[in-house]
């Protein structure tokens, strides 16, 4: 039984995925495949759907890509948001506010300008944050089949 659930769940997540790619137009796409490849060198990120959009996990949530296909984003491009961005490290003063008390982002409207220096900055810096207010997530034991 608990095998029939997990491939329900799967299968969920995959529809989850796929309404996602199949939502947003082809810069969002090719901004969302660059923002992905940086964080693809963080290994310890678990990426999951969740508000309908591309959010990154650790201990918990560390950030998010939201293009502005998927409602109610940003009005246009692509938002690169960080779960606390309040706590980050932001001496030039890049991160956008918007009103929001936690969460800061970027946001970008073609692939030229996400720069992944400044990134890879930013998410080693939400990564030590998420480490240090956050208990470390128990790993679930395997089931056994």
């Amino acid at each position: 039984m608990k095998t029939n659930q997990l491939k329900q769940e799967d299968l969920k997540n995959k529809h989850k995925f796929d309404t996602f790619y199949s939502s947003i137009t082809k810069t969002e796409m090719e901004m969302v495949m660059k923002l992905k490849e940086i964080l693809n060198t963080f290994p310890n990120l678990e990426e999951r759907i969740s508000y309908s959009v591309l959010y990154y996990f650790q201990n918990s949530r560390v950030c998010f890509i939201w293009p502005a296909s998927i409602k109610p984003g940003p009005k246009s491009g692509v938002q690169f948001g960080f779960c606390n961005g309040y706590l980050l490290e932001d001496p030039k003063q890049i991160l956008e506010r918007e009103n929001r008390k936690q969460v800061y982002c970027l946001t970008f409207h073609s692939p030229d300008e996400i720069k992944s220096s400044i990134l890879i900055l930013l998410l080693k810096n939400a990564l030590e944050i998420d480490k240090t207010i956050y208990k470390e997530k128990k790993h679930k034991k395997s089931v056994p089949n």
